[in-house]
């Protein structure tokens, strides 16, 4: 009896190791933690026509997101190997009017710790994605008055070098701004005079600008 005894208690012993292994074999697979957005802050963009000839310029001011560190587990509250290094953000555009502008990375720092929050500051859009301009834009006035649908990854890892990542969406809007158009005479595009263009138009293509909302027809001789 003694014997049996022995043996059932070492079953015992042996299946409780393996439980144990089975857990951290599990815990081992992947990062410990995951990374989510939890707020997140989008200023719309400001333009006006105060740039070269008219152009429209912009404010861009910086996007904020909180973010949160939320352990798979017991053993991932803990830091430092589990605190979330950030560092970089991928964003995609889905514009109203339907241009293509392809994707963009941009830098993401600060540090959320284990089981915890934080919060940082980034950029969704550049003033070069600002200027492109769509099929319908004589005014030059690129994404001025336009929306964007963004699709924003955001990026990091962890102390222990496991990488994390999460994906939300946004809206992006871009404020309108206004360049008055007028008569160009001359320059590379005309030997005569042209309607409807800006004074950036205008200038660029060599000619001369005659003034907001003026026409030709209005002009003597077409062109002075």
């Amino acid at each position: 009896m003694r014997k049996t005894t022995r043996i059932l208690a070492r079953t015992v012993v042996l299946a409780a190791a393996g439980w144990f292994a089975s857990c951290n074999g599990t815990i081992d697979k992947g990062p410990n933690v995951i990374l989510e957005v939890e707020t997140l802050t989008i200023p719309p963009i400001t333009s006006s026509a105060n740039g070269t000839g008219g152009s429209c310029t912009y404010m861009v001011t910086a996007a904020n997101g909180t973010f949160k560190n939320k352990p798979k587990n017991q053993f991932a509250e803990t830091s430092p190997f589990n605190d979330i290094i950030l560092q970089n953000l991928v964003v995609t555009y889905v514009w109203d009017d339907g241009v293509a502008q392809p994707p963009v990375v941009a830098g993401l720092g600060g540090a959320v710790p284990a089981n915890g929050s934080a919060s940082a500051q980034f950029s969704v859009v550049s003033n070069a994605a600002l200027i492109v301009d769509g099929p319908n834009d004589p005014a030059g006035t690129g994404r001025a008055g336009h929306t964007a649908s963004l699709g924003l990854t955001f990026n990091g890892t962890t102390v222990s070098g496991d990488a994390v990542s999460t994906t939300t969406g946004a809206t992006l809007q871009v404020n309108s701004c206004t360049v008055n158009l007028g008569a160009c005479c001359g320059g590379i595009a005309s030997s005569g005079c042209t309607d409807g263009q800006s004074s950036q138009a205008c200038t660029t293509q060599g000619g001369t600008y005659q003034g907001d909302f003026t026409t030709c027809a209005t002009l003597p001789n077409s062109c002075p």
